[in-house]
Order: structure tokens, then sequence, then C-alpha cells
């Protein structure tokens, strides 16, 4: 039976933007049979070829070839490149037709290339479907500084995690072990892993929160351990240990191998069927990990550094790419390896997407008054039915109150603030911190604005301010909108639908004796009607995402939001391109 085909709307995103000819690879998953093919690797000019598969989480497979053209393909080099895959007997080919916009595709069954139709699949869609597996190990690794010791050790150590020897844990006493085990300990086998999922997820007072999102990356926690125990009655022949001494000098690397691995699974997936699933991500893992020391090895005659896993989730990509930097390589070491990701992604390159601080953000338990990520997300949308521009990428949700500091009062502007320069470092285009309420009035005494007893006062801030700190801390440059009332407000309209089209940062607001921060706009421009995505800095109380999107602290708002007497100031951070 033939199966279907789905295609994920980010990669329909991405060609409709894309005008040069190119081949490429396809990955994605199959279930149910259904293939949905879900991400793209562009094979770059130089004919060199990174293994993006061990980037991706497991699970994910390479399915099929991509082609970017004027009309005319070569059959006979498309059907040489599907040769390559291997998990399935019938991949896919892609074709996009850069002059007239359109997407064809086929499978390749019985040595032919047959057309088939498909439909787009949402990344809401996908979400509802499949979660995040993400497993957790450390294992040390000594070996010789040379390559092939190197390589050696790691072959080693895959073979050990696929040799039937590890036990995963799932918490709450629920393990998986190897085949010739029992299988699964602590719930029945029929039990899958979404509805663990669901068990497992975090809740307060005893009780589950309902949730207030639509949608959002699931992940769940998986640890690895090794099997030092034999089952009852299993004798295993036992032979004394054979040593082999070599006498040499030789340079010798000790390091913890952090394996930190992501496997993505529907829904329905049984525990029982996981075991392979998890061996093939900590396989993978281990492979990137290898290839990240080798190539440093093999390039620089330098003490090997420890190598860092970093989780990245682009929102133009819709899935995790997985990447290994060392420890102590500077962003502007890295440069390369960003670029050649976003060339072979087909990823902008106006901004960061694989720098370090623009790694995922796992959920936890928020400790304390950290403050909360991206409280917006899973808002119900307006119904201004306008065009809607909002901010792009992660900030940090500052307010009232927050490191118990009592700012209720006077501090709205400087909260705005912090969450602007939140953006910047989330974004990877700064890895300066936060500035504290004492860096901001330092900063301003310093830079000549204001005297030297401002520092220690709860003296209020506006939009002029905030472009001083932005532009000597951070060195961000800020466009000033001056709007004379809050009737006015509604003629901003295309500046701001503009600015977070553009530069997709947020922007702080103030007026009279109030700061707000604008996280996008809804413009309708033929009714003219103009609504604001804001998030309110005056919210006094915990980091509660139920509370504060229930309760308008972060929401759309009407031109009647501003005060009709005041004079507003805006100020919109640029944003400088670059990766």
């Amino acid at each position: 039976m033939t199966p279907s085909l789905k295609i994920s709307q980010k990669i329909i995103d991405k060609l409709s933007n894309c005008s040069h000819e190119f081949l490429g690879k396809l990955y994605g998953i199959v279930t149910k049979n259904t293939f949905i093919v879900l991400g793209l690797q562009v094979e770059l000019v130089d004919g060199s070829a990174n293994a993006l598969i061990n980037s991706l989480p497991a699970e994910i497979y390479l399915c099929g070839v991509l082609q970017s053209g004027s009309g005319i393909f070569d059959e006979q080099l498309i059907k040489n490149s599907l040769a390559e895959v291997y998990v399935t007997d019938n991949p896919v080919f892609i074709y996009y037709n850069s002059t007239t916009n359109k997407i064809t595709s086929s499978f390749y069954i019985n040595d032919q290339l047959e057309t088939i139709k498909f439909t787009t699949i949402s990344e809401q869609e996908i979400l509802s479907q499949f979660l995040y597996l993400r497993l957790k190990a450390n294992v040390p690794l000594t070996c010789e500084l040379v390559t092939n010791s190197l390589k050696d050790s790691f072959t080693s150590l895959r073979k050990n995690v696929a040799s039937g020897v590890m036990t995963f844990g799932f918490g709450k006493n629920i393990y998986l072990a190897g085949t010739d085990s029992d299988g699964v300990v602590g719930v029945t086998q029929n039990v899958s892993i979404g509805e663990l999922f669901e068990t497992n997820e975090p809740s307060e007072g005893g009780a589950r929160k309902k949730k207030v999102q639509n949608y959002e990356v699931d992940v769940m926690g998986v640890d690895m351990l090794k099997t030092m125990t034999k089952e009852n009655g299993f004798m295993d022949r036992e032979h004394a240990p054979l040593c082999v001494l070599d006498k040499k000098q030789c340079k010798t690397m000790t390091i913890m191998v952090s394996i930190d691995s992501l496997s993505m699974v529907n829904r329905q997936t049984k525990i029982a069927n996981l075991y392979e699933i998890l061996v093939e991500s900590a396989v993978r893992n281990l492979r990137l990990l290898e290839s990240s020391i080798l190539y440093k090895l093999q390039n620089e005659d330098e003490k090997i550094t420890p190598p860092e896993v970093y989780h990245f989730y682009p929102d133009d990509c819709g899935h995790f790419v997985t990447k290994i930097y060392l420890k102590g390589d500077s962003e502007d070491v890295l440069l390369s390896v960003r670029e050649r990701l976003h060339n072979e992604l087909l990823l902008s390159g106006s901004r960061p997407m694989f720098r370090r601080a623009n790694s995922f953000a796992f959920k936890t338990k928020n400790p304390g008054n950290e403050p909360l990520i991206n409280p917006h997300l899973g808002l119900r949308p307006t119904d201004n039915g306008g065009k809607v521009a909002l901010v792009k990428g992660r900030y940090a949700y500052y307010h009232y109150c927050q490191n118990k500091m009592d700012d209720n009062g006077w501090g709205c502007a400087y909260r705005s603030l912090q969450t602007l320069a939140s953006w910047f470092k989330l974004q990877g285009f700064t890895d300066k911190e936060v500035p504290t309420f004492k860096d901001i009035q330092k900063c301003l005494v310093d830079v000549g604005d204001k005297p030297s007893s401002f520092i220690g006062s709860k003296q209020w801030i506006g939009s002029t301010e905030v472009n001083y700190i932005l532009n000597t801390l951070l060195g961000v440059t800020c466009k000033i909108l001056y709007v004379s009332s809050g009737e006015e407000m509604g003629s901003k309209g295309p500046e701001l639908l503009s600015h977070f089209e553009n530069h997709g940062s947020p922007v702080m607001i103030g007026g009279g004796v109030l700061a707000h921060t604008i996280l996008g706009v809804d413009y309708n421009s033929q009714s003219g009607n103009l609504r604001f995505l804001i998030l309110d800095p005056h919210y006094t109380g915990s980091e509660d995402l139920y509370m504060i999107q229930n309760k308008g602290w972060c929401g759309w708002k009407s031109v009647d939001f501003w005060d009709k007497t005041a004079y507003y100031n805006m100020c919109l951070p640029q944003v400088p391109k670059g990766i």
C-alpha cells in the first residue's frame, strides 16, 4: 500500500522564499503509513557534506531528495541520489519550480518516479502528535591523543551502548531494560509514552493545572544506566582478564563525555518499543561528539577542551538541530560553522540562530522568581482581521517586585528595559547579562545624563534613557517614535508593523507615569484599526503563566488602552544583521 505524504509547512515557507537552484536531502519520520517530511539540507557548492542525520533527533531519517530549479531535472541524477535512502523502499522526491513557485512530489516505486499528491502539516499538528525524549548520561573516556585511538575509544563506547546492557529510567521508578530482560518495570508494557508524559507533568498543590498554551514542544527526560547484575539463574562463561601492556611515551586525554540526545516519538508509542530508539539517539550523539573532537584534533595542535552539547529549535525549521561546541571556543571561532548551517538549512542570514544563547530553553520547574520566557505564546489571536506581526525569538518577562526588590510604583520602565535587554541576550546578539537597576543607574550617571545622586534613588526613567542604556551597554541603536496623544497611537500601525516584520525586537513605550512593552501589532489597513500585544511590567505576583495570560498582564489591547491626553515616546531597538 502506497503511503500518504505530508510536508511540513515550514519547508513550504522556505521554498516559497527561495529563488536559486539547488539539490538537497529530505529528512522525515514515518508513522501509520504516512511520510511526514520535516526538514531539508541543501548540498553546498563546495561539494562537501555534513552528516546532518547525527544532528537530528532519533526516528528522523534521510527519506528523500529535494531539487529546486526552473522546470527541468535530471531523472537519473535523482534516482542515483535516492539510492542513498535506506529507511524505506519508496523514498520521496520533491521538486520545487522556482519560476512558477509550484511544488510537485513523487515516490520512487519499482525504479520509477510516481507523482503523488501531498498535504501540508503545521507545526501545531506535528507537536500535537509527537513529543521529544531527552536522554542524558555521563561516561568517562580516556585515550591516547591521536586520531586512531580516539576513533577506537568512541567505537567501543557506541558498542557498549548498543550491547543491550543499558537501562533507561523515566522517573518515578519506571525503567526500560534491554531485550534480554523483562523489559518494562514500574508500569505495564501497554502504556504509551504520551500517557506517561501526562502523568509525569509537574503539578502544583497536588492538582494538575490546565495548560494555557495551545501547543508547545513537549520534552520528557530519560536517564541512562548500565546494568551491573545478571538475571537470576543466568550463568555466563567467565575467564581471566587479559591485560596487554604497551610501554611508550604518549599524550593522553581524559574527559567526561556528556551524552545529551533527543528522540522524536509519536505519543501513541508503547514504552516497550522505545529501547532501540533511545539506543539510536545515544549512538548518534556519540558520533556527533566524536566528529567534533576529531576535527579539533586534526586541525589544531592544542589541548582538547570538553565538548558541550547544544540543542537548537530555530523557528524557521520546526525541528531540533543538535550541535557540539568545544568549551572555550568563542562565537567568532564558530562563525563558519553557523554560516554553513544557515546555508544548508535555507535559513536567513540576518540574525543568529545557532549561537550558544540561542539554545533551546527546556522547561523546568521555575525556581524562585526566575522570569518567565515568552508568556505571550498560546494567547488567542485577535479578531481585528488585520496583518499580525509579533516579536521574533525569546525574551524574559521582567515586572515589579522580582528578585525581592520592591520597585512598585516607579520601576516599570526599568523592567521594560530589562525585557528588551533579555531579548538581545537570548537571541545571541550579546553575551552580557541583563542589567540590574544599579547597572542602569550607574550607566546613566557615567554618560552624563544623571547626577551621581541618581544611583540608589527611586527616580523614573523613560524611553530616552532606555535608548542610552541599550546603546552604551549593548551597542544597540534605537529609533524613537513620538506620539502627541493616545488617540494618535492608532496612526502608528504601519511603522510598528514594519518594525516587527524587519527587526522583531520588543518595543518599550513610555507615557504619562506608565511604561509598557509592546510585543506585536495587528494592523487592519482597510479599517485602520490597530491592536497592540502588551506585556505589562506592573504585575506584582509570582511567575504564574495562567494568571499572567488570563488576567490581562499579557494580552491584546485596542487603541483605547492608551491615555488619550498623554504624550508617548516609543523606543524601537534596531537589530544588527549577522549570525
